[in-house]
């Protein structure tokens, strides 16, 4: 509409100007068009489970591998944005919580990927943070290889602090992958 303005409002004689302006449209129309493209590719590649950012969406249909036993803690990195859902996951699952990390779940404008934690509890499920850039250096390998084999890990979990200045810490040392690409 405005480029038929544009157009009519404009002398004949200044055709570089109508040609800027078709220049641009096309311009943002592709560029707009890239941006759907990448959008359903990366919501298909990740799976009807997870968003286009790689955000988890539902449980259902994940299969889930247990680690069998918890090492030393490591912290959760970015908690003091998830302080609601830290608080809402303490308060339902009192008796021992567990964390599910999903590699490769970046933010919406974010340049980096990073091993989202999302606490489970009584079938729920609550983003608390990502994994510290340390533990995702040394864990990245084999979060990427069980996430390659469909399964996606399910680590012990501790809420620690209170009123509202929590801080989680996962347990990744029991964390390893078999022949099988098993969690032992």
């Amino acid at each position: 509409m405005l480029f038929l303005l544009m157009a009519a409002t404009s002398p004949l004689y200044d055709l570089h100007a109508i040609g800027a302006y078709v220049t641009g449209i096309v311009v943002t129309v592709v560029y707009g068009a890239a941006l759907v493209v990448a959008l359903v590719i990366g919501a298909r590649r990740r799976g009807p489970n997870f968003t286009a950012e790689g955000q988890l969406k539902r449980l259902d249909g994940l299969e889930l591998a247990e680690s069998a036993t918890a090492g030393g803690p490591s912290a959760v990195a970015d908690v003091h944005r998830h302080q609601y859902a830290i608080s809402a996951a303490a308060a339902r699952g009192a008796d021992g919580l567990r964390a599910l990390l999903v590699p490769d779940a970046g933010s919406w404008l974010g340049l980096r990927s990073d091993v989202a934690v999302y606490l489970l509890t009584a079938g729920r499920f609550y983003h608390v943070g990502r994994l510290s850039d340390h533990a995702q250096v040394g864990w990245q390998g084999v979060l990427d290889e069980l996430r390659a084999a469909g399964r996606y890990a399910v680590v012990p979990a501790e809420v620690t602090g209170v009123e509202r200045a929590f801080k989680v810490d996962v347990r990744l040392e029991g964390l390893r992958v078999g022949e099988a690409g098993v969690v032992a």
